[in-house]
Order: C-alpha cells, then structure tokens, then sequence
C-alpha cells in the first residue's frame, strides 16, 4: 500500500477514540487511512520516526487574536507549527466593521484553519485597549448577526470583553452585556465572555448565561475570578458547569493565577478547555505557546490524557467540528500533532510573575494539517534515531 505519509512508532494519545499505545498512523490525500500497529506493508512518500514522541490530533487553540490588522493580532500561519496548532478560533478581534477584510485577507489566505467570534463593538479591537464599548453607540447587534448571516462557515458567535473599563459600570455595563447575549440568541450561535474587572459580581454575571456560552479566564487572579474572598468556587459556577456553560482558561497576559488554578482543580473544577489568548503582548511570555501551556496544567497534576482532552476533543466538539477535527479516527482529516515531551527543571510563569518549576515541558516537534507538514515546526523532518 502507497501513501503520502506515514508517523512511525509513537505513543498515540487520541481521546476520542479512548486510544493510548504504541502505533503507527498512515496518511493519504489528507486523511488518516489507518492507526495501527502493522505497516510493514506500507510505502511512504515521506517517514517521520516519532518514537519518544507523543502523536496525537491536531491541537486546538479556542482562544487567539490572529487579525494582523488589530495591535493585538498576530498572523495564524506564523503560529500553527510552532504552537502545534491546526485550527484557531479568533476571539473577537473583529467587529461587524472589520470582519469582511478580516475574513479576505486573513481567514481565507491562511494555511491554518481559522474560525471567529464577532466582537459585539462594530470597531472590535483595532483601538487597542481603549474600551471598545465605552461609547454604548458602538454595540452593534444588527451588525453581528448580519456578519454570522453572511458568513456561517467561519463566524460562529460572539464576543465580550466584560471588563469595566471596556464596557462601562452600572447600567451601561449591563445592557452592553445582554446585548451580547442577544445578538448570541438571535444569531442562533453562543458568547464568549471575557471575565475580569466586570461591572457586575461574578455570579450575577454567570446565571446570565446559557448551555453553549463560555466563560473565558476561567482562572484568573485579581478583581472578579470565579472564586469567592475565601477562595471558594462560588455554587453559581459549579452550577453553570452543571447546565452546560463552558469554562475556558484564555490565559494571556493577564488572566491565569496558579493559585486560582490549584485551588480550582483542588475543589473538583477543571475547565472545560485549555486555550492561550495567544496575541502580540504575550506571546514573548508569560504564554509563548499552547505545549507551554498544556505543560502548566501537567504540572498542575492533570493527567496526560486528560490535558490532550481539552485541547483537542473538547474544543472541537465547542466548534461543532469533532467528526472531523480533534481526533484521529480513520477517514477524518489529517491534522495531527507531535509533541516532544522533554525532561528537566523548567521554569512556569503565571500572568502575574509567579515562577512554578516543572519537570516536564512539552514541545512542538511536528504539526501535520491536511496531511501536510508544517514548516518551522521542529526538526522532526531531519530526526533519524539510529538503532542499537
């Protein structure tokens, strides 16, 4: 049997499918044709030897700014390999005035696969951290159900910063966050909302919300977190967990405390996905990458399995795209991940300088989208482990 690609002999975590163990994973014309632990009968137009290696679906990153245009906004195809990443979602960058050259010059000329939530402020975040819903004339629901309208395949909900500062105290706060909510219901998708400096206490904030919404900085210090001033989780947030609301950490420059962290897995609350918030000011630290951060929750105790979970499965279930993304089943596209899990004494940050040491990081050695090997993403290519 002839085929494009063929990974050999890595340690294959697909949660998907609950599959662990030594394997050998066959690509052709973009799709996974067989995991298996034969392929002797296999001829590959290009070998990767992953032993040491652990292979596993393409990860996906639910929280980036990858709209170049925006100060906070990188380019996604600059990321993917590095990251490991085979699919973003833009949180928002983009409001109903920017979005359709958004889409034209960013979604639809990337390599990586890219879908979006439309920022409830017509202006998004092309002004930086100005507070791009100060002015209630800029919250424009008409405008994000139109976008969704226009563009189904890659808008698919909406966004909110609900952080005073962004959307003004007392009344102003409140009605520029059920507009979200309505421009949410009424576009028939689902909000994302930034929590942290909010107008409004947490658990006020959160029984707003509906299964399908998500809670983004899950895990953030300071003003507004979702525990309480004894560091309880409040019982609106176990609650909301209950009826289907999503928990995101969107860690980013300012949003993941490992106290917040620790205590919350320590009271029995994970999130429900792992997520960067990846943009212009954090990716030279503390974030750098989604492994980097997948690293911080191994060391937060998560298993392995789990951590692979919530960047893979979980997220794609959220896009609606787990029959093709986020796993390694047979016929599905190819979009795999290799990451090296390296041995030492690491150094972690938190969004507040706070160093953890870690004795795994997980690295980037090979990112695979559609079948195609990324470059820039390690050296894997080259790697030839010689036999004893």
């Amino acid at each position: 049997m002839k085929c494009d690609l063929l990974i050999r002999g890595g340690d294959v975590i697909d949660p998907s499918q609950s599959l662990r163990g030594t394997f050998d994973v066959v690509v052709n014309d973009g799709r996974i044709v067989r995991v298996t632990q034969t392929t002797d009968d296999v001829e590959a137009k290009c070998t990767l030897d992953a032993r040491g290696l652990l292979v596993v679906p393409g990860l996906i990153d639910l929280h980036v700014h990858v709209y170049p245009h925006s100060p906070w906004g990188l380019h996604p195809d600059s990321l993917a390999a590095a990251n490991g990443v085979t699919t973003f979602l833009d949180t928002g960058t983009a409001g109903s005035f920017s979005f359709d050259e958004f889409r034209r010059e960013t979604i639809d000329r990337a390599r990586t696969r890219v879908f979006a939530l439309v920022n409830l402020s017509r202006t998004g975040l092309l002004t930086g951290n100005l507070g791009e819903l100060l002015d209630r004339r800029y919250a424009d629901v008409e405008g994000v159900k139109r976008v969704i309208r226009q563009h189904p395949d890659v808008a698919i909900g909406v966004k909110i910063r609900a952080s005073d500062f962004i959307i003004g105290t007392g009344e102003d706060g409140w009605a520029n966050l059920r507009d979200a909510i309505r421009a949410a219901r009424e576009s028939e998708t689902w909000l994302m909302v930034h929590i942290g400096y909010c107008p409004m206490p947490t658990p006020e904030l959160i029984r707003e919300l509906s299964p399908g919404d998500c809670v983004t900085h899950c895990f953030r210090g300071g003003s507004t977190p979702i525990t309480d001033a004894d560091g309880r989780i409040f019982d609106e947030v176990f609650e909301a967990r209950e009826r289907g609301v999503q928990f995101d950490v969107g860690h980013g420059m300012g949003s993941f405390c490992w106290e917040i962290a620790a205590s919350a897995l320590e009271q029995g609350f994970e999130p429900t996905t792992i997520s960067t918030d990846l943009h212009a000011w954090c990716i030279n630290g503390p974030v750098y990458d989604m492994p980097t951060t997948m690293s911080k929750f191994l060391h937060l105790g998560m298993s392995l399995e789990r951590v692979v979970e919530l960047t893979t499965l979980r997220p794609a279930e959220i896009l609606k795209q787990s029959d093709e993304l986020g796993t390694l089943r047979e016929g599905t596209i190819a979009d795999i991940t290799l990451l090296e899990p390296c041995q030492g004494r690491f150094r972690l940050t938190d969004s507040h300088g706070q160093h953890r040491t870690a004795e795994t990081l997980l690295r980037a050695a090979a990112t695979i989208r559609g079948g195609e090997l990324l470059p820039g993403g390690g050296s894997l290519a080259g790697r030839h482990l010689a036999d004893d």
